[in-house]
């Protein structure tokens, strides 16, 4: 039995790990779309008689299975090379995967200064490693391609600095003035296309009811007749709103005087 939890334990967390999940409710207020993709970015120290590069690969909204020596579900990685006398050697692999204790927050009020994905004691042999990827909010002027990384102390510190980290009620529109907040579609637009559905469905409905009845000739007469009366319930509308009001406003006016 212990076997066999384990066998489902490792699945259920299989199928839980994956790349940056863009999916998580603090990430929806931006631009992933736009940020989505494999970014790079590399460190070189002068090691003499060598010289040692880190390569970041950091995959945002989208795995890394195409990069080479890297787990292909995992969100960072790092390949650290070590080049002497003409010749490069790979030497280590950092990686960190998207899991139940990655945390992701937004940064400032409303995540108007961006957002923040946080992994925290991944293992690495015998140690301990963490990694804080910041996406700055900017205005599209001063946007980065590339990360700003920093390792220090098996701490990874990567900084993009973005327009599309900004929180979408905060940024410019770009479509003439129109201010895109996701909310063009209001709620009288649905009950007016709900309302046209609805009057569709009711008008060929009847039609082909009257046509099986065999009221009609055939379906276009049974429509027609459908629509003549649908029209003439149109036009005896105003009438029965305009009686309605008038009886309670009668009735509120007598409420307004005590009888004698």
């Amino acid at each position: 039995m212990n076997w066999l939890l384990s066998v489902l334990l490792a699945a259920l967390f299989a199928v839980q790990a994956r790349a940056f999940d863009c999916s998580v409710k603090e990430l929806q207020p931006y631009d992933l779309n736009g940020l989505k993709g494999v970014y790079t970015s590399s460190i070189t120290k002068k090691t003499p008689p060598s010289e040692s590069t880190i390569e970041w690969l950091i995959g945002v909204c989208e795995d890394l299975g195409l990069v080479q020596s890297c787990s292909p579900d995992s969100d960072v990685c790092g390949k650290t090379t070590v080049k002497n006398d003409g010749k490069s050697l790979l030497t280590e692999i950092f990686e960190f995967k998207f899991t139940p204790s990655t945390v992701v927050k937004t940064l400032g009020e409303d995540g108007k200064e961006g957002f923040a994905v946080e992994y925290h004691d991944v293992e690495w042999s015998d140690q301990k490693l963490n990694a804080n990827l910041f996406f700055k909010c900017v205005d599209a002027k001063d946007a980065q391609k590339e990360f700003e990384t920093r390792w220090e102390n098996n701490l990874l510190l990567a900084t993009l600095k973005t327009d599309k980290a900004c929180a979408k009620a905060g940024r410019k529109p770009n479509d003439g003035g129109r201010v895109d907040t996701g909310e063009s579609w209001g709620w009288f637009t649905w009950i007016f296309i709900f309302m046209v559905l609805f009057l569709s469905i009711y008008i060929i409905g009847g039609a082909w009811f009257q046509y099986n009845k065999g009221n009609s000739i055939d379906f276009q007469s049974a429509l027609k007749e459908v629509l003549e009366n649908f029209v003439d319930l149109l036009r005896g509308l105003p009438v029965f709103i305009k009686e309605i009001i008038e009886k309670f406003t009668r009735n509120n006016n007598r409420g307004e005087y005590s009888a004698v």
